[in-house]
């Protein structure tokens, strides 16, 4: 019978890290970015202050990184729906991607709520900003580079460079998302997917001369 290997330090590390994220995620969303505290975080966590600070230097850091978390998850339902190969047209493919993709950008009312507060808070403090802003063009570059591998294997020509299909795509998504949170009801289901499809209009390259 093996014996099961003792955590290090490190090990106990980053599970009071994942469990102090998941805490996080359920604080903010209860209480809001500026109603949230770290004692209150701590305590949903089972964990002390300590441990909390030991992992995160404050609150604006430990937003950060479940901002970054989730970007990353995002990036991976990208990824994961464009390995997903099927029987379409090059062109009626990436369409049907995006519209599913589009749909697993739209966040809960939680998250729009605290991405609102968030970008605010930053627009007013510079240091945070910088933060907030480069995760931001981190994400904006990972769907880019996505975006131009998903074309290239599909073999098509967007109407619109792989940059710009990102740029749109995410102001789209958080555009429609305001509207949702001050007129619930009033963003059809469908439309995040047909505007996906109508900023892409892809087409297959024609014949070079």
């Amino acid at each position: 019978m093996r014996r099961r290997r003792r955590l290090t330090r490190e090990d106990k590390r980053q599970a009071n890290r994942a469990r102090i994220l998941q805490a996080a995620r359920k604080v903010f969303g209860r209480r809001g970015y500026h109603g949230a505290t770290i004692e209150e975080i701590a305590a949903e966590a089972g964990l002390s202050n300590g441990a909390v600070y030991y992992n995160f230097e404050n609150k604006e850091d430990l937003f950060l990184a479940l901002l970054d978390e989730w970007r990353a998850e995002l990036v991976h339902n990208v990824e994961s729906t464009f390995s997903t190969g099927t029987s379409d047209a090059p062109q009626e493919q990436l369409q049907n991607e995006l519209r599913q993709i589009v749909q697993t950008f739209s966040p809960s009312r939680e998250w729009r709520l605290l991405l609102l507060e968030f970008v605010a808070y930053a627009a007013r403090n510079p240091k945070f900003r910088a933060r907030f802003v480069a995760g931001r063009r981190q994400f904006k570059a990972a769907l880019t580079n996505a975006l131009k591998a998903r074309i290239a294997t599909l073999g098509v020509t967007p109407s619109l460079p792989p940059e710009h299909l990102a740029l749109l795509l995410t102001a789209l998504v958080n555009g429609l998302s305001v509207d949702e949170l001050t007129e619930p009801g009033t963003v059809p289901g469908e439309l995040l997917g047909q505007a996906a499809s109508a900023l892409l209009e892809s087409r297959s390259p024609g014949p070079r001369h």
